[in-house]
């Protein structure tokens, strides 16, 4: 079994894919059964060479994207492939899926950012809290203000997307002694939850949430699912942060409740163009602060839990058990 690893050397180096990761794995988890070669290329120096042979690709999904790798031959060039792993937790840039010879499966990296985001979570909720995206801007202004706020515990959480990140917020909220509300497609129950909607009561759920968390990913129905109606329709004074996916949210209607007081304060943590330009508004828009795109990324856990999923659905496929992670074509995710 050959298992490629194929980098993109503009991300950042802690989230490089390297031989001394496959030996740490290799060093760690118990030995894989059957008879595995790894290689690691770089920039799609030689990926025809390497798909030829590979019955497992790793990589992001801006290799996926880049013109260079043959989406539209891929059963040509890959005839052995049997699933392409992203190490990326987001898919919304490699769909749709139409490029995916059928019998290749596609895995996400959800679940790797789970405990950092539930940190980020917490300080962004008290950070909300204590309004302190208000205060920096008086600070940034000189200007003594004084703004007194009460406890964070009892106070309303609404989630918007139940998945893993999802489910890292809610653990945020019940550590801090919130009551947590839900937004799922399904409308299953989820433990820590006291009640969940669906997306088209979603107008409801946030009359009555003092914070809302943005954490579902991007997908044909939810693109623009936090709109100008919703945000609208949100409980006076309501703080929202974003760890989900940017196109959720409908930006100009949020910088304008932010101008007006409608929304106490803001936390992004995804933008709708990422380097975000220095011409964008969200830049000088009060009570708002932009976090880049960090807030879940661990550099020291991010790949070696990747490559701790990867060694389990080796495993999996070795033993001819299903695969976790695998990306629904039909769901998006």
């Amino acid at each position: 079994m050959h298992v490629h690893l194929e980098n993109t050397t503009s991300k950042p180096r802690p989230f490089w894919l390297t031989p001394e990761l496959v030996d740490a794995a290799r060093s760690s988890d118990a030995a894989l059964p059957g008879d595995v070669r790894f290689t690691v290329g770089s920039d799609l120096q030689d990926i025809a060479g390497s798909l030829s042979t590979a019955t497992a690709l790793v990589t992001s999904a801006g290799v996926i994207c880049d013109l260079r790798f043959p989406r539209r031959e891929l059963a040509v060039a890959a005839p052995h492939l049997q699933f392409i792993h992203l190490i990326d937790a987001g898919v919304e840039d490699v769909m749709p899926l139409n490029w995916l010879p059928s019998n290749v499966q596609l895995i996400n990296n959800s679940g790797v950012h789970a405990e950092k985001a539930r940190e980020f979570a917490i300080m962004s909720l008290l950070a909300l809290n204590a309004r302190l995206p208000e205060i920096v801007g008086h600070q940034r202004r000189a200007q003594w203000e004084q703004v007194f706020t009460p406890l964070i515990r009892g106070k309303s959480l609404l989630v918007i997307g139940l998945g893993d990140m999802g489910q890292a917020a809610v653990a945020a909220g019940r550590t801090l002694g919130m009551k947590v509300l839900g937004v799922r497609r399904s409308g299953m129950s989820v433990p820590g939850v006291e009640r969940v909607y669906l997306p088209s009561q979603l107008q409801d759920a946030v009359e009555l949430a003092d914070f809302i968390v943005i954490a579902t990913p991007l997908t044909s129905g939810t693109r623009n699912l936090v709109d100008r109606s919703v945000l609208e329709a949100a409980k006076p004074a309501a703080a929202l942060l974003n760890i989900g996916r940017a196109e959720v949210l409908d930006h100009g209607a949020l910088v304008d409740l932010l101008k007006n007081g409608r929304l106490s304060g803001a936390i992004l943590d995804v933008l709708p163009q990422e380097p975000l330009p220095s011409s964008s508004e969200l830049w000088s828009c009060p009570n708002l602060m932009i976090n880049p795109h960090v807030g879940a990324d661990d550099p020291t856990t991010y790949m070696t839990e990747t490559m701790r999923l990867l060694f389990a659905n080796l495993r999996q496929h070795l033993t001819g058990r299903p695969l976790q992670n695998v990306v629904d074509r039909m769901n998006e995710y």
